[in-house]
């Protein structure tokens, strides 16, 4: 409201200004046509003196017998005298017709300055109050449509959940008396086939139940293996510390072949053809080629196999128990033949065995028999609701 007023201030200053002007050119113009009198007057007093002048000079001519003037030129001056005058007349017609339109267009200004005014002064002020009125209607008439319309929303709702509710209530009275009417007129095969269902729905819960127990039984042996996977790991974490070429030429008696490949070969595996019984000393090689020197050490072949075939927990042990010996050996030695194992190299592949053992076979439990409905007359093996609700 404010805006519009300010609006309409703005147009009767427009127009204000613009009637301003309009004075400012009439009173220009009316300057100027007083200007236009005074210089006709003055030329016309000019036309007079001229005129006498010339009567004056025709009668000293006449009177000094000088060359008289003909007709056509006084004809001629008069004419051009005649012509000034009315191109001043018609100059001073036009600024006549000028002013008053100016006047006119005053007077329509005027009138429109007062119409403004008075705008200004009563009817900007009924306005203003008239269109706050109508934007204090307009709001109050949103608010109502706004709070019709959260009330038809939240009717809705509730009519669609009641329809919903009653659908649903609806269709289970209809399925509990379809159930009623099934119960009424079942036939033994159905009766049965029903009866097994039921049955086998929880036989099939009750093996789940058992898998879940089995899967959990799984995982705990699982980990106990892992447990026991690291202990086993911990216990031949010695081996990694002796050299491939020092463990098959000192530990399993074997020779030490040109190049040694990173993967394990068949020709490096131990043959378990020998009996243990036969014992077998290591024999002292030459080991000037690895700088090993005459340090060496003999062991028998039952202990050579004892790394690779771990049959009993007896077997295991001796085999830690020598695994530990020979390091301390080893690390106790000289400086000199320390830097020559060094040199011969990592144990790249860990000589590791395949164990086989016996299980125990555990046979499937027999599975009960079904028990048909003729043979049952316990009150179990009545159909109920229940069961009927399962196929619907």
């Amino acid at each position: 409201m404010a805006g519009k007023a300010d609006g309409k201030e703005a147009g009767c200053q427009i127009k204000e200004n613009a009637v301003e002007r309009f004075m400012a050119r009439i009173k220009k113009s009316r300057e100027k046509n007083q200007k236009y009198h005074e210089r006709n007057k003055r030329l016309k007093d000019e036309q007079i003196w001229h005129i006498r002048k010339l009567l004056k000079e025709l009668s000293e001519e006449k009177s000094e017998g000088s060359e008289a003037v003909t007709r056509e030129e006084v004809e001629n001056a008069m004419k051009e005298t005649w012509k000034f005058e009315r191109d001043q007349g018609q100059n001073l017609k036009d600024t006549r017709i000028q002013i008053s339109n100016s006047e006119k267009l005053f007077l329509e200004k005027l009138s429109e300055k007062e119409y403004w005014e008075e705008y200004k002064n009563v009817g900007s002020e009924q306005h203003a109050n008239l269109l706050t009125s109508l934007q204090n209607d307009i709001n109050r008439v949103k608010e109502n449509a706004e709070k019709m319309s959260e009330q038809y929303k939240i009717t809705l709702e509730d009519d669609r959940k009641k329809i919903i509710r009653e659908t649903l209530l609806q269709q289970d009275q209809k399925k509990e008396w379809a159930t009623e009417n099934a119960l009424r007129f079942i036939d033994k095969g159905s009766y049965r086939e029903i009866w097994e269902n039921d049955w086998l729905n929880k036989e099939i819960a009750n093996s789940r139940k058992e898998v879940e127990e089995l899967e959990k039984g799984i995982h705990e042996l699982e980990e106990e293996n892992l447990v026991l996977i690291d202990q086993l790991f911990n216990c031949r974490l010695v081996d990694l510390k002796i050299p491939r070429r020092l463990y098959l030429t000192q530990a399993v008696g074997q020779e030490v072949p040109p190049e040694v490949p990173l993967e394990l070969s068949e020709t490096h595996k131990v043959t378990p053809e020998k009996s243990e019984s036969q014992p077998t000393d290591i024999k002292s090689r030459d080991m000037s080629s690895i700088s090993f020197g005459s340090s060496g050490f003999r062991l028998s072949y039952k202990d050579s196999r004892l790394g690779q075939l771990p049959e009993i927990d007896e077997e295991e042990s001796s085999r830690i128990e020598f695994g530990a010996s020979d390091m301390k050996y080893l690390l106790y030695e000289d400086e000199q033949d320390f830097k020559d194992y060094v040199n011969l190299g990592p144990l790249e592949v860990k000589l590791m065995t395949v164990e086989s053992k016996k299980m125990p076979i555990h046979f499937q439990e027999k599975e009960t028999p079904v028990k048909f409905y003729e043979d049952v007359r316990s009150p179990e093996s009545h159909i109920t609701y229940k069961m009927m609700k399962s196929f619907f």
